[in-house]
């Protein structure tokens, strides 16, 4: 193995923050949220230019992915999940599938790992890419503050160069609309099953 020589060591670009590749694929069960934890996977962190592009050169763009597959990418100490008390409080920024996700998920990793989002690139938790029949991409923040959502969301914009329309939703509103779902299936279920 040969050893880095020390002039090599200075060229590596450092960023602010240390990052982690999240995979998730779904199982196969009825109801995936049963197991959502056991088929998510930390697949390797980085922190720096150098790291970044050694990973992400070398693995499928995200519309590559099996359908029911996510990508994720948080800052290492924060897990892709609502439960993480950095992202409990907060929510997330949509993007839906226009064709054009591929060229979003990387401006988006670059833009976060970049820091664009100053003041705020410590709200920044992280980003999902859930591939399904209407893939769609997510920026996960850790504050619902609507200064801080909408400084965030018009440099998302302006990043993406887009004019389709974001919505952010709170992670405690959509996981009501989900509980609500579930005990509406649940009950309609039983009331069919008695009928």
């Amino acid at each position: 193995m040969a050893q880095i020589a020390k002039d090599d060591v200075g060229n590596v670009h450092l960023l602010n923050d240390s990052w982690k590749l999240w995979y998730w694929r779904f199982s196969g069960t009825v109801v995936p949220d049963v197991n959502w934890t056991d088929n998510l996977h930390g697949l390797c962190e980085f922190d720096s230019v150098e790291k970044f592009w050694s990973i992400f050169n070398h693995i499928k763009m995200p519309s590559m992915l099996t359908t029911g597959c996510d990508y994720s990418v948080f800052k290492s100490d924060i897990k892709p999940m609502w439960e993480d008390p950095s992202n409990k409080n907060g929510g997330r920024w949509l993007i839906k599938d226009s064709g054009l996700l591929d060229q979003y998920w990387m401006d988006i990793l670059l833009s976060m790992i970049g820091g664009m989002y100053d003041p705020y690139n410590d709200n920044i938790c992280g980003i999902v890419y859930n591939r399904r029949q209407y893939s769609k991409i997510s920026v996960w923040i850790s504050s619902s503050d609507t200064n801080i959502v909408n400084d965030i969301g018009s440099k998302l914009k302006h990043f993406l160069d887009t004019k389709e329309k974001l919505k952010f939703e709170k992670h405690s509103e959509f996981l009501k609309k989900k509980i609500n779902l579930h005990k509406k299936n649940y009950f309609g279920q039983m009331t069919q099953t008695h009928i």
